[in-house]
């Protein structure tokens, strides 16, 4: 039921009193009292949602969830890479020379993983996605394409890693920066990697 106040609807007067009172805010989505989508614009003008093909819905509810897509950053420093190497071969009875050989092959800068929970990764939806690293400055000291198909099962139970990256060289910067980019470039997630 909508009511008339002078020849204006209840809808005109909600939308200029949320005009009013978000006059120096973003533009926003609003659902009107009839259902239809609107655009309350920051200079007090409003449209319908479908008349304007530059603004795109965010919300949480309207992105599918096939669409949706959880990637994590694990970062392993050096230190913590020899301990494990050694646990390990000290567990198979390993010798000292042995030990020392395998310690001078881990990497100097760590190991970063890019993973993702292993029921995200579907056979028929194949997602190609472009994995840099950076160290300081622009240019990246790590940078791949792979298909999240390509994934293999990490030791952690439901997770799987996309891309396994040794850092050979001590980094220069307290933080790494890695960048995770869509095959066609118009998705990019930035991720900081503190290096302990």
């Amino acid at each position: 039921m909508v009511y008339k106040f002078n020849g204006v609807s209840k809808f005109v007067l909600l939308c200029l009193f949320f005009l009013a009172t978000l006059s120096f805010a973003e533009d926003l989505i609003a659902t009107a009292s009839n259902g239809a989508t609107v655009i309350l614009h920051d200079n007090g003008r409003w449209e319908y949602y479908q008349n304007n093909s530059k603004i795109r819905d965010i919300r949480p509810d309207a992105i599918p969830e096939d669409a949706k897509y959880n990637i994590s950053v694990v970062y392993e420093s050096c230190d913590k890479l020899k301990k494990d190497v050694r646990m390990a071969m000290e567990a198979d009875f390993a010798t000292e020379e042995e030990i020392k050989d395998s310690l001078r092959k881990v990497p100097k800068g760590g190991v970063v993983y890019f993973q993702v929970p292993t029921t995200q990764i579907k056979k028929g939806f194949v997602r190609e996605l472009n994995y840099s690293i950076y160290d300081k400055g622009k240019k990246p000291i790590f940078s791949k394409t792979s298909a999240d198909t390509e994934a293999t099962l990490s030791e952690d139970h439901g997770v799987s890693n996309l891309m396994v990256v040794p850092i050979y060289a001590k980094p220069k910067a307290k933080v790494l920066k890695a960048r995770i980019t869509s095959a066609k470039g118009n998705q990019t997630l930035d991720f900081e990697i503190p290096v302990k």
